[in-house]
């Protein structure tokens, strides 16, 4: 409108000049009598809601930590099976959802524990039919799954709103909502509001990138770790073990009710790899949560160190125990959250103490290498080279669509033991 429209539209609403933001300007009765009618209004008298209790979660020697040959999949689906059948506060409070993934995402032991929500309660059709099932479709007021059908978009919302109950309604719930990692694209602007809003959930998308090869180029997800990344409200994970997913899911617990906290986000895997024989220790578990740490530290001013995320982790450290051979000061990098190493880096722009990146990096010689692997972006990780300065050679997923095993994969996209050899070749050529 221009200035005129606007001073024509003001003198019909009847507010005079001057008085523009005053709350009841221009309505037929007196201020004084809005006013009295809005304090004698029943909301006005409500109380406001209780500050949601605090829910514990487990310490270290009682959270479950799946041990054997397994993927990163199959563990957060014990993880939440054991909590599930142990019960107690943090139990009885998580609340899961899923849109027409429920068991694929592995969360059929947690409702077979649990069972679903309904309004009224319902019998198992299956049993009632005699059809053979693993699952117990049994559902009630008290159960505490709640099954969508395939809309992404639904699950997000229910996310948003369930991660709201606490300063809502003073009632703390957990909510964690599984989905195949690729669709996250399918309900990006729930998301966006649901963080936006401060909604506090553990989001678990799988399978990541690749690695379920033989559905094709519709389940590989390729650009989610950016996603991760770039979304406020939201710290990203992508573990290759399964104990750093039993470290990561314990600390979101705690994230998800802190004052500074927010939501999380897993990216995990249906390969199935061989777990690691260590024991947690403090230092590792903070490396961990602040996003990467040294799986093989490297020596004082190494030329060369590998850095790669999630489900490459077995190309890396085929890659890595060749290289060591020529390079045997080399080190390895793990980093199952580029989100929140990157966000750690990012804020350190007044020259403070270093960040943990720049600890990490440290290390190595001023005219290192790194080669950077993960099954998504290059991108997701080749910032690491602005860090210290390090030159880089970034491999990952810039396309999709070819189905087949996992290792043809790998070696047809170039993130296979070879090609990350030639990666460390080229960059230890470089002047």
């Amino acid at each position: 409108m221009t200035a005129a429209q606007m001073d024509t539209f003001q003198a019909r609403m009847g507010v005079p000049a001057g008085e523009e933001w005053a709350p009841f300007a221009g309505l037929p009765r007196s201020a004084g009598e809005y006013q009295a009618f809005i304090e004698a209004a029943p909301f006005a008298d409500r109380e406001p809601a209780p500050q949601a209790p605090r829910i514990e979660t487990p310490d270290a020697t009682a959270f479950p930590r799946p041990t054997g040959r397994q993927s990163t999949q199959v563990a957060f689906g014990k993880i939440l099976n054991d909590l599930a059948r142990a019960g107690g506060p943090l139990a009885d409070a998580i609340v899961t959802t899923s849109p027409d993934v429920t068991v694929s995402t592995n969360l059929g032991g947690f409702v077979n524990q649990r069972g679903l929500f309904a309004r009224e309660a319902r019998g198992d059709k299956f049993r009632e039919a005699a059809i053979a099932s693993p699952q117990r479709w049994i559902m009630g007021p008290k159960g505490q799954h709640i099954e969508l059908g395939i809309a992404e978009n639904n699950l997000f919302l229910m996310l948003g709103a369930l991660g709201l109950a606490g300063p809502l309604f003073g009632e703390r719930v957990i909510p964690v909502g599984t989905l195949y990692d690729p669709f996250i694209n399918r309900g990006l602007d729930a998301l966006n509001y649901a963080c936006y809003q401060d909604a506090r959930f553990l989001l678990v998308a799988t399978p990541s990138g690749l690695t379920l090869a033989p559905e094709g180029g519709a389940h590989q997800s390729i650009h989610t770790p950016l996603i991760g990344m770039a979304q406020p409200g939201l710290s990203a994970f992508e573990p290759a073990f399964a104990d750093e997913l039993s470290e990561i899911m314990r600390w979101s617990f705690d994230h998800l009710q802190a004052a500074d906290g927010g939501s999380v986000y897993l990216r995990l895997s249906t390969r199935t790899l061989d777990q690691p024989d260590r024991a947690p220790r403090a230092e590792w578990i903070s490396d961990l949560i602040e996003g990467a740490y040294w799986q093989v530290p490297p020596q004082a001013g190494a030329e060369l160190a590998l850095a790669y995320t999630g489900a490459v982790a077995p190309e890396a450290l085929e890659a890595f125990d060749q290289i060591r051979e020529d390079v045997p000061g080399a080190g390895l990098l793990a980093v199952p959250s580029p989100d929140r190493l990157h966000r750690g880096w990012s804020r350190n722009v007044d020259g403070g103490a270093p960040s943990h990146a720049e600890r990490l990096l440290g290390v190595l010689g001023e005219r290192a290498a790194l080669v950077t692997i993960i099954d998504g972006p290059p991108a997701t990780l080749s910032w690491l080279g602005g860090v210290r300065g390090h030159r880089v050679h970034a491999l990952g997923v810039d396309r999709f669509g070819q189905s087949g095993e996992i290792a043809d994969l790998y070696r047809a996209y170039r993130l296979d033991a070879e090609a990350i050899l030639d990666a460390t070749a080229a960059a230890l050529a470089e002047p």
